[in-house]
């Protein structure tokens, strides 16, 4: 469940956000998205003529994310035939217990998935609240459900919004249960671009932080795998969007600046 901080605190950790979010730049380590790049990941509108059935699931998306206490949560998207609009919404539904009977569809969201890419993410983050993740107009969208009986509140932009056919989000889960977002970048000074949850006592997001570039022109890179280091920093694996050759980088300090991109002999980067 959300916790509520005192202001002090409130005010502490707006501090350190604004310092962590400052610090990629001063180290060279960050690049600003192209203003249209920005305003579509940031672009969550509604489908107001849809009245919010579940009238056709949409074939292969259904996507499930499994609690700390072996409830599983799943996502399906569905079309709506009361829109004219033509793209399907994210719904969801719960187990009551491990292993149990699911409980009925609820829509996410009034924002629509898609076009082109049809995109859901979910994950259960530190302090137990449901993320959800979906792609919207060029663009991710992002809503938490906090509590089992809270109703979800309204999907904002992400801030994150990959380039064309340069794949999706990826999303990973810290030992303590810290999550990252990484998508490729549509700036030429970034190869991708990350947020992170700095603390595992809240739901905050820090601001969108970014690799270095691929020191080769004309090089894009899809959604990364990522795993973790022994000593917490986070390594990337990218292959290109258009041909198969692949590409590492690692976290230098944590949050704050990323080594080189190094291009691999093979797609394990060993």
């Amino acid at each position: 469940m959300h916790r509520r901080t005192a202001p002090r605190r409130r005010l502490a950790r707006a501090v350190l956000c604004g310092v962590l979010a400052l610090l990629p730049a001063l180290a060279g380590g960050a690049a600003t998205a192209a203003p249209g790049a920005r305003a579509a990941a940031q672009a969550c509108g509604t489908d107001t003529t849809a009245v919010g059935r579940a009238d056709r699931p949409v074939a292969g998306t259904l996507v499930s994310a499994v609690r700390a206490d072996g409830r599983t949560e799943q996502f399906q998207q569905f079309y709506d035939t009361s829109t004219m609009g033509g793209l399907p919404f994210v719904w969801h539904r719960s187990q009551d217990e491990p292993g149990g009977a699911y409980g009925g569809w609820e829509r996410v969201s009034a924002t629509p998935v898609g076009p082109k890419l049809y995109e859901v993410d979910a994950v259960e983050n530190a302090v137990g609240g449901l993320e959800v993740f979906f792609s919207s107009y060029g663009g991710f969208c992002h809503t938490v459900l906090r509590a089992p009986d809270d109703a979800w509140p309204p999907a904002e932009g992400f801030e994150l919004a990959p380039p064309p056919y340069h794949g999706g989000l990826s999303l990973f889960k810290e030992r303590d249960g810290r999550l990252h977002a990484f998508a490729a970048s549509r700036s030429t000074g970034a190869a991708m671009e990350v947020r992170s949850q700095y603390a595992n006592t809240d739901d905050h997001w820090g601001g969108v932080r970014a690799t270095g570039p691929v020191p080769e022109s004309g090089v894009g890179l899809s959604a990364p795998s990522v795993t973790q280091l022994p000593d917490g920093r986070l390594r990337l694996v990218a292959r290109e969007w258009n041909r198969d050759r692949y590409w590492t980088a690692t976290e230098r300090d944590r949050f704050l600046s990323w080594e080189p991109w190094r291009l691999c002999a093979d797609a394990a980067c060993s």
